[in-house]
């Protein structure tokens, strides 16, 4: 079974190399331009930002935030993304909006890191390597793998209507889609785990 998901996934890599290429591109751009616009902004904006960064955290460093209330927040912020990717997926215009939410994903991501390394120095480094990229290393291939397959199943269908072809299989091959987004959702899981109950233990000892 594990060569044959192996077997599988190799092919879906290979028939979709230039749609993780667009994925990826995207969240690499969306992260220079979160990293750019930290760098060029005006100075009274940094210094709001910064004075935001230090109280912040100052309060984590004084107080125990709740782990459960962390993990809650990590499903909110990731799960409607999903969501609604795997919705664009259905539709026969989702390709650009998804590769926006993919640019958005790496904005977030770049201005994060960038506005801690810059507000923190070398704090923020550690708190960038220790209290963001753990969990976006299961975060963002998650996200990837569903964009590519919400862009082929939307580019499937439009093919399958041209030629008319989507037909009494169409029941099947959504719930298909839907259970692969499903399984990768399930994954992310131990990213909100990660952000919830280990990350900030791991902030607090940094500061």
């Amino acid at each position: 079974m594990i060569s044959n998901v192996e077997n599988n996934l190799n092919r879906h890599i290979k028939e979709n190399t230039w749609l993780y290429v667009g994925s990826i591109v995207c969240i690499l751009i969306g992260m220079f331009l979160g990293v750019y616009c930290v760098k060029y902004m005006g100075q009274a904006e940094k210094n709001t930002l910064y004075e935001y960064l230090n109280k912040f955290v100052e309060n984590i460093s004084l107080t125990s935030a709740e782990p459960k209330e962390i993990f809650i927040q990590a499903i909110k912020n990731i799960l409607p993304m999903i969501l609604g990717i795997w919705f664009l997926g259905l539709t026969v215009i989702g390709i650009p909006i998804i590769l926006i939410i993919d640019m958005v994903k790496g904005f977030t991501l770049g201005f994060s890191i960038s506005s801690l390394i810059n507000a923190l120095g070398m704090k923020g480094i550690w708190m960038s390597i220790f209290g963001l990229i753990p969990q976006n290393i299961i975060y963002i291939p998650c996200i990837v793998f569903i964009s590519v397959l919400a862009m082929e199943f939307s580019l499937s269908m439009v093919k399958n209507r041209l030629n008319k072809q989507w037909t009494t299989n169409v029941i099947s091959k959504i719930a298909s889609y839907s259970v692969i987004v499903m399984i990768c959702t399930l994954i992310c899981f131990i990213g909100f785990f990660i952000e919830g109950y280990i990350v900030p233990h791991i902030i607090k000892m940094i500061l």
